[in-house]
């Protein structure tokens, strides 16, 4: 029997423009909140900011399956809801987990897919013992405290000395989100699998972003998916070859680059989009 559809998360559909809208989706236990200074750089694009199921406002959707693709599946029905029909997803961290099912469940949805401070493997930052560790532990106490005292660790060292207005908003963010839900995401990623071979197939232009001080998931995870990816360039008539699978690496960012780095990432973004994604 099919397991029915995860209910449609919160998302804000914001700005406009030609071409594949941008959908962002954030970092565990967060919410789109952390993208606000993103939106913000980015005026002239579409962007659909989703709090994925369990997090942030989409804490009454995390029913049914626990999986990262019942969570992509959801994101198929915001863009449904949305009328889009082809997007840009950006992930960070686990939405970087969802990204990468979307190209495998629904390549046909995306017309490029950048994917920051993330990772094809299982394994760090989302040890499967260590995720249902934490699962049993909220549903038997609901205490976010230690997720919200840990908090600090999506911050580089520069952004903690040079941004001290981040830590305290993340906090905050934390401290907000339902138990429950955070419960039901904590054992999503502690079933979630490899995606290697899916991020080496997917046939769009990738763009990986990694922050030089991310201690989460270091440059180095992003150096071996771009060599999974190893070789791709596409021609395009007049204008030559471009590289299927760009990688950029943010010098003194951490693990959440848009959101220390807001005007960069929107600076690189839409470069790539303007020179490598077509509608």
């Amino acid at each position: 029997m099919p397991t029915p559809p995860l209910p449609r998360p919160w998302h804000d559909d914001s700005g406009s423009g030609s071409g594949p809208p941008l959908v962002l989706l954030h970092a565990f236990p967060l919410s789109s909140a952390t993208y606000d200074r993103l939106v913000d750089a980015l005026p002239d694009r579409r962007v659909l900011r989703v709090d994925l199921p369990g997090l942030g406002r989409s804490a009454a959707s995390a029913t049914g399956e626990t999986s990262v693709a019942a969570m992509a599946d959801a994101v198929v029905a915001v863009l449904d809801a949305a009328g889009v029909e082809r997007c840009v997803p950006l992930g960070t961290s686990t939405g970087g987990y969802v990204a990468l099912e979307l190209a495998a469940r629904h390549p046909d949805r995306l017309a490029g897919l950048v994917l920051s401070s993330t990772t094809t493997r299982v394994g760090p930052p989302d040890e499967p013992e260590e995720r249902r560790g934490l699962a049993d532990d909220l549903e038997r106490t609901g205490d976010l405290g230690p997720l919200v005292d840990g908090a600090d660790a999506g911050l580089g060292p520069t952004a903690q000395r040079e941004q001290p207005d981040l830590l305290p908003v993340l906090r905050d963010v934390v401290r907000a989100a339902d138990p429950a839900g955070v419960a039901w995401v904590a054992r999503a990623l502690a079933a979630r699998r490899d995606t290697t071979a899916d991020l080496a197939s997917y046939a769009g232009p990738v763009l990986l972003l990694a922050g030089a001080e991310d201690t989460e998931t270091p440059p180095a995870r992003a150096a071996e998916m771009r060599a999974a990816r190893a070789g791709g360039t596409e021609q395009v008539g007049q204008v030559g070859q471009v590289e299927m699978t760009e990688l950029v690496e943010l010098a003194a960012t951490g693990h959440l680059t848009a959101t220390e780095r807001p005007r960069e990432v929107a600076d690189v973004l839409v470069a790539w989009l303007d020179r490598v994604v077509r509608g």
